[in-house]
């Protein structure tokens, strides 16, 4: 499962003139084209209910990538939406690579633990039990064991892909008895690569991890790249041995689809000199009953 760093990496320019195997698709909502894997974005595995969009990579399970449209609900409160009873989790959400483990935790605790993930497993000693993470352009990442029932839900910036948040949560499963074969993945809305404009150091923290070079494309600003913070998760689980179809990309864009997804970065671009307020996120979670 461990994979050491690579070595002597390529530069960035290199990276962004390559050709990778991505097609043009449409966003179901806003109709703006970027580029994804093929075999990693199929649109039809993703669906509407009940106001959340759902994937059906986990259809086994209770989950949501929830919208602007239910803020400002909690985990406490949106939890009603997956199951009728138990408890939510989730973490003081940091920019890091640290998970916690939902069972070992007391949900009345304050102040929250700082982590940016949250797992738990089944115990029937304490069921429906549902972990979740907030975003507003981050990757929601919420993750499933077909066989023990085990779930983690993910939050991963350029900070945390760059750290390994991703694979590090599937290394925790794993190491709890999970099998790569029986784990399903969805990377939920956030911001695509064609808007998500970073420095060359930000793309280069990024792409350092992975050893076949994605997710990158040219900017017009000379010292920038568009960075595709999914396509790289997407490949960094590759990597390490997570068959591509047990991986699902969400074909929405939070900077673009105003009207479904708050955007900490669409907030900043319309407030040049925005004043203190609450944050403005939405929830992803998933449950185990």
């Amino acid at each position: 499962m461990r994979r050491e760093g690579r070595r002597n990496a390529p530069p960035l320019s290199s990276l962004v003139l390559r050709k990778q195997s991505t097609i043009k698709i449409l966003y179901p909502v806003d109709g703006k084209e970027t580029q994804f894997n093929p075999k990693l974005m199929n649109t039809n595995q993703w669906q509407w209910q009940d106001g959340m969009l759902t994937c059906e990579l986990l259809s086994d399970w209770k989950h949501g990538f929830f919208t602007r449209s239910h803020a400002p609900k909690l985990p406490s409160d949106l939890h009603n939406h997956l199951l009728p009873t138990g408890k939510a989790f989730r973490a003081k959400q940091v920019h890091g690579n640290h998970l916690v483990y939902a069972n070992s935790m007391n949900i009345d605790d304050q102040p929250l633990p700082e982590a940016d993930g949250v797992w738990a497993t089944k115990d029937h000693h304490q069921a429906n039990h549902s972990v979740w993470v907030c975003t507003a352009d981050c990757v929601p990442v919420l993750i499933g064991d077909r066989q023990l029932g085990s779930v983690a839900a993910v939050h991963a910036g350029w900070r945390g892909t760059a750290s390994g948040i991703v694979t590090k949560a599937i290394t925790t499963l794993c190491e709890q008895g999970s099998e790569l074969k029986n784990l399903r993945v969805a990377l939920g809305p956030a911001i695509s690569g064609t808007v998500y404009q970073v420095s060359k150091e930000v793309a280069q923290q990024v792409t350092d991890t992975i050893n076949q070079p994605v997710g990158l494309l040219p900017d017009v600003h000379p010292e920038k790249v568009k960075l595709d913070l999914r396509q790289v998760q997407a490949q960094q689980l590759q990597e390490i041995g997570l068959p591509h179809e047990n991986i699902a990309i969400a074909p929405y864009c939070t900077l673009q689809s105003e009207k479904i997804f708050f955007s900490y970065r669409r907030h900043f671009l319309n407030n040049p000199q925005p004043q203190p307020r609450v944050p403005q996120v939405q929830w992803s979670g998933i449950a185990i009953a």
